[in-house]
């Protein structure tokens, strides 16, 4: 009788096993996109020109900058500052760096994607506030992340619909490129940006006459940490990211701040970018926005001003970060199923007490 008992009180113990882990498991899974409604071009190609955006930009005051087919080599003499072949840069137009010393623009390309949630609650956690630069066919797929950037205080600002290189397009095209990713951009977060950054480093003076009649500003950077390669080429080592942090900081002989380039698309540079914002705080540099850093009132057509970063004490990685598995599950689950586990057995060997007694 007692072992028929002993073997009920096993069996509830494994139904409760199976029961916890199938709960624990269920939380794994990214929940699926909320697409911003309306109609839109196809994601990831170049959308097509609208007349009404294309008579915004008089053509005629435009550079005549020839147009660059991918893979065209860089010529001896750089007429209209093409910055992806010489870095050249315009005062007038360009942001590359903060210009007070010891301030850290932390900024993000290609997002949002469900890789942003990492570096949103990185950011937020240490009371830092960065700067994404967003592609219109992820917006769209992703519209309540780029809204979550924006009521968390951080800035947002263009960076075309397909990723294509901007000095390879029609004006047309390029025009069309930003419109409707500032047109999804409004939609999903209700502010319409004025600032832009070029796929690649891909512009020159015709691109940026065109973005400075269609009201933008364009933000570059001065620290590159080439990130984007880890998604393509296997020899990418993710150590090189902090590696280049730490370098970079060592610099405190500048005069000015600096501009950091990353990507939120892709999960193993989202993952690195906790351990970049420890090192740029660490040696006490001051993370912020590009438009707080370079102490612009006005980064949206609407009247917005972004909040300063918020330093929170000392939130490094450093702590005792938390492990997570294979699949994706957080130790602190494995924790929970372990504690139900001993709490059960406990219970088991109780019930036998008691039936003995």
């Amino acid at each position: 009788m007692y072992t028929d008992k002993l073997l009920s009180a096993i069996s509830i113990l494994l139904l409760a096993l199976t029961t916890t882990t199938l709960n624990v498991e269920a939380q794994a899974p990214t929940p699926a996109p909320i697409l911003l409604p309306g109609q839109w071009p196809p994601v990831n190609a170049p959308p097509p020109p609208v007349a009404s955006w294309t008579a915004l930009v008089d053509q005629t005051k435009l550079a005549k900058a020839p147009l660059r087919p991918p893979g065209t080599p860089c010529g001896p003499v750089d007429t209209f500052c093409v910055w992806s072949c010489t870095t050249c840069t315009r005062a007038e137009s360009d942001f590359t760096f903060c210009p007070n010393k010891g301030d850290w623009a932390l900024t993000y390309d290609d997002g949002p994607t469900p890789n942003t949630l990492t570096v949103l609650n990185a950011l937020d956690t240490r009371g830092i506030k960065g700067t994404f630069f967003a592609i219109g066919s992820r917006v769209i797929e992703n519209p309540q992340i780029i809204k979550q950037a924006v009521d968390n205080g951080h800035q947002v600002g263009v960076h075309t619909w397909s990723h294509t290189a901007l000095t390879s397009q029609t004006t047309e095209e390029i025009i069309a490129e930003v419109k409707w990713t500032e047109m999804a951009i409004k939609q999903a977060t209700g502010l319409t940006p004025k600032w832009f950054r070029p796929p690649q480093g891909d512009f020159d003076d015709r691109v940026r006459g065109i973005l400075t009649q269609l009201g933008y500003k364009i933000a570059i950077w001065d620290r590159d940490t080439f990130d984007w390669q880890s998604n393509s080429d296997p020899s990418y080592d993710l150590n090189w990211i902090p590696g280049n942090f730490t370098n970079w900081v060592q610099n405190t002989t500048s005069a000015t701040g600096f501009a950091s380039l990353e990507h939120d698309a892709f999960n193993k540079t989202s993952s690195m970018t906790p351990v970049a914002m420890d090192i740029v705080l660490k040696a006490k540099f001051r993370p912020e926005s590009v438009s707080v850093c370079l102490g612009d009132k006005q980064p949206y057509v609407e009247n917005v001003q972004l909040p300063r970063s918020s330093i929170k004490g000392d939130n490094t990685t450093g702590t005792n970060p938390s492990v997570v598995s294979k699949n994706g599950t957080a130790s602190i689950e494995k924790n929970v199923s372990l504690s139900i586990v001993c709490g059960l057995i406990m219970m088991i060997f109780g019930f036998i007490g008691t039936v003995y007694v």
